[in-house]
C-alpha cells in the first residue's frame, strides 16, 4: 500500500472564493477515482499551534501498489484539479512512502498498563523522604512542571528562552540538574524552554535537545 499525501500553500492574495472551490472540488476526488482506498483532506490547525503552519491545506489517500499509484495520478479525475490552483497555488509539496506497519488496535488494559509505568518513569518517587529525583520535564509546559517538581518536593527555579520549535512551541528542552539527578528536597530546578519558532537565543552548542 502506498500512502499519498499533498501540502498546499495558499497565495495570501488568493480570493476566497477561488479556494473555496477548490475545497469544494477536491472533496469530488475519491467519488471519481477508483484506486483511492482511503482519502482525508483539511486546513492546517491554527490554535492551538501544533506546528510550524508553512501549510495551509493537505489531502492524503491511500493506494494499492505502483501500478495503481500511476493509474491514479494520470486519472482524469486527478488531472481535473490542475485549472483550479493557479490562482491559489504558492508552493506544493508531495511525499509518498510504503505502508510497512500498520499499529494494532487500541487495547485500553495495555494503555493502562503503559500508563502506570510512564508515571513511574517521568515522575519517580524516591524512597528517601529527604531527597528526591529530578522528573522528566523535557517537552512539558512551565505550568506542567512546576506542578511535577511540587509532586515530589522540589521548586521550578530559573526560567530561560531558547529558540523555538516547530513541533513544541512552549515547550522544556533542557533541564539542569540533568532528569533523574538525585538531588536533596527543595532544590530548585533550571529549565529552558522554547518560544516561538525562530526567536530567542539559539540553543546551546554543547547541548542536544534531547
Amino acid at each position: 500500500m502506498i500512502r499519498h499525501v499533498v501540502m498546499i500553500k495558499f497565495k495570501k492574495d488568493a480570493k476566497k472564493e477561488d479556494i473555496a472551490t477548490f475545497l469544494e472540488e477536491v472533496k469530488k476526488l475519491p467519488h471519481l477515482n477508483k484506486e483511492i482506498r482511503d482519502y482525508s483532506h483539511g486546513m492546517c490547525v491554527r490554535e492551538p499551534r501544533y506546528h510550524s503552519g508553512d501549510f495551509d491545506f493537505a489531502n492524503c489517500c491511500d493506494i494499492d501498489n505502483y501500478e495503481a499509484m500511476e493509474r491514479y495520478m494520470s486519472h482524469w479525475a486527478h488531472l481535473r484539479m490542475t485549472p483550479f490552483l493557479p490562482d491559489i497555488l504558492e508552493n506544493m509539496i508531495s511525499f509518498d512512502w510504503e505502508i510497512d506497519y500498520w499499529g494494532p488496535a487500541f487495547d485500553e488494559v495495555a494503555a493502562k498498563e503503559e500508563a502506570i509505568k510512564e508515571t513511574a518513569r517521568v515522575l519517580p518517587i524516591h524512597n528517601d523522604a529527604t531527597k528526591a529525583y529530578v522528573p522528566e520535564l523535557r517537552g512539558r509546559t512551565k505550568a506542567q512542571a512546576r506542578d511535577m517538581l511540587a509532586k515530589v518536593g522540589l521548586e521550578l527555579g530559573e526560567v530561560e528562552d531558547i529558540i523555538g520549535s516547530v513541533w513544541a512551541p512552549d515547550r522544556i528542552m533542557f533541564v539542569a540538574p540533568d532528569v533523574n539527578t538525585e538531588v536533596a528536597k527543595g532544590t530548585k530546578v533550571d529549565i529552558k524552554i522554547t518560544g516561538d519558532w525562530l526567536t530567542g537565543p539559539a540553543v546551546p552548542a554543547d547541548k542536544t535537545a534531547w
